[in-house]
């Protein structure tokens, strides 16, 4: 049919002397599908659905002011095969494919003219009915057609389509007529059947607000208070598939907001949502209504970073309010919430640079947090700490001095041999940790180790939580206070070398090995690595090698991470980021690694004399390590000569041997 179609109109086209252009295969197509096309019905299906297939394929490439100018006369001729019961699926997607290329046309003036008369806005509103067609494929091809239109608007100082206003209002009108009738009965089951049997409604016409949403101008301002208030309502049903289409409609709305342009609207839409704040007893509504919260102002955060900061701790006093609920859910989702803050909300630049205002800011948010210890909040604790970990994690080493007092409280509530959450709090207590540095924790809770003072309790428990957590720190407190504390604990294991092993002498032995276990901690990128790490150090890291083969593991491991941390530091492409970087600079790992490549030569020779002291299965580590510091040996000392000189393995092209030509000899 179509080639018959095609050829017909060919021979006209030369009977009239025409150029076959798209333009005159336009005019052609329509007088053909005035004949085949009315309100009274349609002559012949097979042949109108082949016209305007060829009309939809045509229609793009004729000219735009003559698709403008002949709006008026194309529509009457097009508008029975959009609206025509009979039209079937084919016939409705070529159709609307027409319509899309007509609309996409026109300019301003023309979206001016009312829906009552044959304009666009017409056409539109004719699309709007079909884009909830029960028909998956006219449903999507109309949804599509009014997407191309919405994002082609025509030059104009609004940030919004002419025609959004309208496309957003019927939709809103569609998507509330269907939700009052799924809500209309007082009964729970009859509700939720109808709940049911609209559901498939409810998600076209939720599809049509996400496609109006999606566009390049967004959701229209003035209409996002209404949508708002809707989607939260919808949100609450028990369908979990109603319950995603409206959070993708909100996660689009606000992605929509990223861009220069459409983020004038965000203040706005953050005012709605808080206006829109449900019953505090609400379970069903207050944790989506948090959700939304938190993703809205993450957004803000990218757009406004330092105006988003300065709210926050007037956010955090807010969502802090909904742990006192008796809900789980509720308090769980005010935990997620204020983590969600603290990970996006907090710029780079009050971690590495703050200002007095800014410091003011933590300070009071440290303080809420503190409050949310007291007896009030009990039944949230559990939530308040995995909020308390993110906020350490956020603060980073600016939570030293000011989180000390949660520190504090933490660890006296973990003392108590009543407490529940020991786990949470040692979680708590890690972070810490990590972010103000053991130091800090530990004057705060001293190990007391290995006879607590009176009226004190020992704390060899932290020992793992150091272990794990221990990282970015200061080598020097390592050597001021753990080597000294492994030698008065390994002293007494020595006291008691022949005689039959008490536990508590097996106790001294773990804590021993404990404490060189956080070793390798304090060697990921220290912060002072070239005024701790000295000729002292090493040797007795060289003894320990040759004389504890427990501890050989830990302290491979720890010199392998002084080489590695700072190689990566030292090798990053573009600028420092100090933040993600540890407050180590590129230079400053350089000169790291000069550092300890004055040691490499003398630290090698130890490592190979060691390997080749141990079984097979125990060489991974110490092979490591040595690659570690062949890495960084100094030109003039050549990897090949050190190779040559220790021939301790087939790895290294050599026989086994012993070769103490360290000064690290033991």
């Amino acid at each position: 049919m179509i080639v018959t179609l095609l050829a017909a109109i060919e021979d006209t086209l030369k009977q009239q002397n025409s150029e076959p252009t798209p333009t005159a295969y336009f005019a052609a197509l329509l007088a053909l599908l005035v004949r085949q096309v009315s309100s009274d019905g349609i002559a012949n299906k097979e042949t109108a659905t082949s016209i305007v297939y060829l009309l939809d394929i045509v229609t793009p490439h004729v000219p735009a002011p003559l698709l403008r100018s002949k709006f008026a006369g194309i529509l009457p001729n097009l508008a029975p095969a959009l609206t025509h019961p009979n039209a079937e699926a084919p016939l409705l997607r070529s159709a609307i494919g027409c319509l899309e290329s007509l609309l996409v046309a026109q300019d301003a003036r023309a979206w001016e003219m009312p829906a009552s008369q044959a304009g666009p806005r017409a056409a539109v509103a004719g699309l709007l009915q079909i884009a909830v067609d029960h028909r998956p494929k006219v449903r999507k091809r109309a949804q599509d057609a009014l997407a191309n239109a919405l994002n082609n608007a025509p030059p104009s100082p609004s940030l919004d389509h002419p025609a959004a206003d309208m496309c957003a209002e019927t939709a809103l009108k569609m998507l509330k007529d269907i939700a009052l009738a799924a809500g209309r009965s007082a009964n729970q089951k009859k509700r939720q059947a109808a709940e049911q049997s609209k559901e498939p409604d409810l998600m076209h016409a939720l599809q049509l607000i996400k496609t109006i949403a999606n566009t390049s101008g967004g959701w229209p301002s003035r209409k996002i208070d209404v949508l708002c208030e809707l989607l939260l309502n919808i949100s609450r049903s028990s369908s979990e598939y109603l319950t995603m289409a409206a959070f993708e409609i909100f996660e689009l709305i606000f992605a929509g907001m990223t861009d220069e342009v459409s983020s004038a609207k965000l203040p706005r839409l953050l005012e709605v949502i808080s206006d829109l704040q449900p019953s505090k007893n609400d379970t069903q509504l207050l944790p989506p209504w948090i959700a939304v919260i938190s993703r809205g102002y993450e957004v803000s955060a990218v757009i406004e970073p330092e105006d988003t900061f300065a709210k926050l701790p007037e956010l955090f006093n807010m969502v802090a309010s909904f742990l006192e609920s008796p809900s789980h859910n509720i308090r769980v989702s005010a935990s997620e919430c204020l983590i969600s803050f603290f990970a996006n909300i907090i710029p780079d630049s009050v971690i590495l640079e703050p200002s007095i205002y800014d410091e003011k800011i933590l300070e009071k948010l440290a303080q809420a947090a503190q409050n949310l210890l007291s007896v009030k909040y009990q039944a949230a604790w559990m939530e308040v700490f995995s909020m308390l970990g993110a906020m350490f994690d956020a603060l980073r080493w600016r939570s030293e001095p000011i989180l000390r007092p949660v520190l504090r409280t933490v660890g006296e509530l973990r003392s108590n041999e009543t407490f529940a959450g020991k786990k949470e709090a040692d979680a708590v207590i890690s972070k810490a940790i990590g972010s103000m540095g053991p130091d800090a924790v530990l004057e705060v809770f001293p190990l007391n180790l290995p006879r607590p003072p009176p009226g004190q309790t020992g704390r060899v428990w932290m020992l793992p939580l150091l272990r794990d957590a221990v990282h970015n720190s200061r080598l020097a407190h390592f050597r001021q206070e753990m080597v000294p504390l492994s030698e008065l604990m390994f002293q007494k294991v020595i006291d008691h070398a022949n005689k039959e092993k008490t536990m508590e002498i097996k106790v001294f032995e773990t804590v021993v090995h404990q404490i060189w276990s956080i070793l390798p901690g304090y060697c990921d990128l220290p912060l002072d690595l070239v005024e701790a790490f000295d000729q002292n150090f090493a040797e007795m890291l060289a003894n320990l090698l040759y004389s504890q083969a427990d501890l050989r593991t830990d302290v491979c491991r720890a010199l392998q991470n002084l080489v590695d941390g700072n190689k990566a530091i030292a090798e990053l492409e573009g600028e420092d980021d100090l933040i993600a970087q540890a407050r180590i600079s590129k230079a400053q790992g350089q000169k790291n690694l000069e550092h300890l490549a004055g040691f490499a030569s003398n630290m090698l020779a130890v490592l190979f004399n060691v390997y080749s002291q141990t079984l097979p299965q125990y060489r991974g580590t110490i092979l490591r390590t040595i690659n570690a510091f062949l890495s960084i040996i100094p030109e003039k000392v050549g990897r090949d000569s050190i190779l040559k000189t220790h021939p301790v393995t087939d790895q290294f092209a050599g026989a086994h041997g012993d070769f103490r030509t360290s000064c690290y000899q033991p």
